[in-house]
């Protein structure tokens, strides 16, 4: 498999954690804000051995912007734009450029996505689904020849997902495990493996909004595929108790990359 379209898979699967994250929402506890915010992507550290003759991620940098939507106690709306440019071994570069949104009813029990993916500027990629929950999960790909999926019901949507997670992230609860569909890779879903640690961060490189609370969480999370006993890839996330996240790594069997909060702001909303 080529380099870019290993990295268009796991930018894929990015926007997937990136989802995830930002339509969780507490209940019990407190209330999602609506917000917009950016985040500053670059390549992390690592420790890999390279292989001669392998083609390798030298270098990635690039934005994460999202429009976080709490849509009047409706539904979950959040749309993303993510632009990086990867550059290889060779010193041959690449823009991907993924743009995903996504709307979750309030109850979970239907979804509809939008993910289309550019590389280059140019268009390799654009597909339009809509998830429903009865006795089994189906998705359906309308206006295309794309057959019907059907998976499990207890396959659940990124927003029950998260709502699950805030709900324990303070508790005494150390793992879960979950299956989650989200559309970033239509014809599958993941299992994933949430492990919850003790440790408080505090994040100084951003001016909360008051609203928002600068106490995170550190979380690791393995995201498989299907019945495989290996990971796609891992993920350590720093979350708050409002759903909010102020760093990402995601670790790929050849590479890492790096998410930081640069920007923050709430939207208000007029649902009179």
């Amino acid at each position: 498999m080529s380099l870019t379209k290993i990295c268009n898979n796991n930018i894929k699967s990015f926007v997937l954690f990136i989802c995830l994250w930002f339509l969780s929402y507490n209940e019990t506890e407190s209330k999602l804000l609506s917000y917009q915010s950016e985040y500053e992507v670059s390549l992390g550290d690592t420790d890999i051995v390279r292989v001669p003759g392998k083609t390798y991620v030298d270098k990635a940098y690039g934005q994460l912007f999202i429009d976080w939507i709490n849509n009047c106690d409706n539904s979950w709306v959040s749309n993303q734009r993510m632009m990086t440019r990867f550059i290889n071994s060779y010193g041959v570069g690449t823009v991907n450029e993924i743009n995903y949104s996504i709307n979750e009813n309030i109850n979970g029990e239907n979804m509809e996505f939008v993910l289309e993916v550019k590389e280059n500027a140019e268009l390799v990629e654009r597909t339009i689904g809509k998830a429903i929950k009865d006795n089994n999960l189906v998705v359906k790909f309308p206006q295309t020849d794309k057959k019907d999926l059907t998976f499990p019901n207890d396959v659940v949507f990124p927003h029950t997902f998260l709502k699950e997670i805030t709900n324990k992230l303070n508790g005494e609860e150390k793992i879960i495990v979950k299956k989650v569909y989200e559309g970033t890779i239509p014809e599958d879903f993941f299992n994933i493996s949430v492990f919850f640690t003790d440790k408080i961060v505090k994040y100084s490189e951003v001016d909360f909004p008051s609203e928002i609370k600068n106490k995170f969480k550190k979380l690791r999370m393995s995201y498989y595929k299907d019945n495989e006993s290996t990971p796609i890839f891992e993920q350590t996330v720093h979350l708050n108790s409002q759903g909010i996240a102020s760093y990402f790594r995601y670790d790929y069997p050849d590479y890492s990359l790096v998410l930081k909060l640069k920007k923050i702001s709430t939207v208000k909303l007029n649902c009179n």
